[in-house]
């Protein structure tokens, strides 16, 4: 079979699930239906860990005068999307909903008109707010169209130890291991008895690649795309030390071997069981710890950058807007009041108690009542995340490019797993095979996309007046 035609099959796993999203659909569309007459609010997200804080603020919200009661359904990402797409042909789309898809698929969902603009109940004028609302992404016309609830400032590659496996092994447990060669040391030093220096969620291919791009960063690079060039740069010398720097834990011995199997919530367990006594993951490990393994937090200690580079940042781009109100929504202005909510400073702070992605106010953290680890990790995210050009905010017709870029095998996280396995024997040879790929699958969807009206080109990811280290504000998109 050609991997690159669409084939009209469905098998009987997708027919069934197809059946069973209809059904769901079906049951929630019936509720919706019998609770509009009654001034009722339908509200669907897939935030399930913040449905406590939003209920209880709605039940407050309804209990005052002018306030609607709010009918809330929480879904798995992959349902929300197939249940929205059948409620927008239906005319049966809920008042608010969140949008767990990319990018491109919110930009065409926002131009095809799905949603409306929030009405004035929405002031967003605090500084932090401000710089996280962009025009084509946010803003349409000069209405908000939606806003962020959670801080682009945050990574998943924090180092997370054993403050008293460190302290036997006679370094510092209150500062930890601060740069590569400061880890390396650690690792040998704690590896012994049974125990390892360090822990890698190998089996989890997503946050693999995430760490290779952090780290990446952090040994000096630009991130994935350079956006003075508009080039991949998988190939580059940060991307290869720092799959080299990785792979020496294995070479050396002091490597978890049960690493390759085990996903982050499989190697949280038994990092903080103390099998090893270092591990990376992001904010959200103070909330998992807390919430889960309460006793063993108090022994643990982060180092939110683990540099090789001292004063490398790292490049991030833009949040998108968390909820949005349908076109289809009879209830925009109390749809409005409830999204307000959302932006006071009690809000963030209810966020960051959390202790899971950070609140688009960081500021927020030092008021709220959370573990010092999580107090840790996000003081220094203002320092060391910058915010990176995104190229659809320029130029709107990058949405079609990115729904026309297909998914390049093997991708970075199969790669790196390879690597383990001893499977790639050639580390920057490999990288510039994926690097290669990417650049032609993306000449591919330039192309395809032009051919469907689209005014796009690869010039389009350049921009010569991004400098690695600042903030791409939104004035300079124009």
């Amino acid at each position: 079979m050609n991997s690159s035609k669409q084939v009209n099959v469905i098998n009987r796993r997708e027919l069934m699930a197809g059946v069973a999203a209809i059904t769901a659909m079906a049951a929630v569309m019936g509720s919706r239906s019998a609770h509009a007459q009654e001034g009722t609010l339908a509200w669907w997200d897939h935030f399930q860990p913040l449905a406590e804080l939003h209920e209880r603020m709605w039940a407050n919200y309804a209990a005052e005068s002018g306030g609607v009661p709010v009918e809330h359904t929480v879904m798995n990402p992959s349902d929300m999307m197939q249940s929205l797409q059948l409620a927008f042909r239906s005319g049966e789309a809920p008042d608010v909903a969140s949008i767990p898809d990319s990018l491109a698929v919110i930009s065409q969902l926002l131009r095809a008109g799905r949603f409306a603009s929030l009405t004035d109940a929405v002031s967003l004028d605090k500084p932090v707010q401000r710089e996280a609302l962009f025009d084509g992404m946010h803003i349409v016309d000069g209405e908000v169209y939606s806003f962020p609830i959670f801080s682009f400032r945050w990574h998943t590659t924090a180092l997370w130890f054993h403050k008293q496996m460190l302290e036997e092994a006679g370094m510092d447990p209150d500062a930890g291991p601060r740069d590569w060669d400061q880890i390396a040391a650690a690792a040998q030093a704690t590896t012994g008895n049974g125990r390892y220096g360090l822990l890698l969620p190998i089996q989890f291919t997503g946050r693999m690649e995430a760490h290779l791009d952090d780290l990446a960063q952090m040994a000096g690079g630009v991130g994935p795309i350079d956006w003075r060039t508009g080039q991949y740069t998988f190939a580059g010398d940060q991307y290869v030390e720092a799959l080299e720097f990785l792979l020496s834990f294995q070479e050396n011995g002091t490597l978890h071997p049960a690493s390759s199997s085990l996903d982050a919530r499989q190697g949280r367990v038994r990092w903080a069981a103390g099998e090893a006594a270092m591990f990376t993951d992001g904010p959200w490990n103070s909330g998992s710890l807390a919430s889960n393994m309460p006793d063993v937090i108090d022994g643990i200690g982060v180092v939110t950058n683990p540099m090789r580079s001292a004063g490398s940042t790292m490049q991030v781009g833009p949040a998108a807007g968390t909820f949005w109100v349908t076109e289809q929504s009879q209830m925009r202005e109390q749809a409005s009041e409830l999204l307000a909510m959302m932006t006071t400073d009690e809000y963030y702070v209810a966020l960051a108690e959390r202790m899971d992605q950070p609140p688009l106010d960081l500021s927020a953290v030092e008021r709220a009542d959370v573990h010092e680890t999580y107090r840790t990790i996000v003081r220094e995210y203002p320092e060391t995340v910058r915010l990176a050009p995104e190229p659809l905010i320029r130029n709107p017709d990058i949405a079609q490019v990115y729904a026309q870029m297909r998914t390049v095998s093997p991708g970075l996280g199969e790669i790196i797993q390879g690597a383990f396995a001893g499977a790639v024997p050639d580390i920057r040879a490999t990288l510039q095979e994926y690097q290669d790929a990417m650049t032609a699958e993306r000449d591919r969807a330039i192309s395809v996309a032009r051919e469907n009206g689209a005014q796009v080109s690869v010039d389009d990811w350049i921009f010569e007046n991004w400098e690695q280290g600042t903030d791409f504000a939104p004035d300079q998109y124009s």
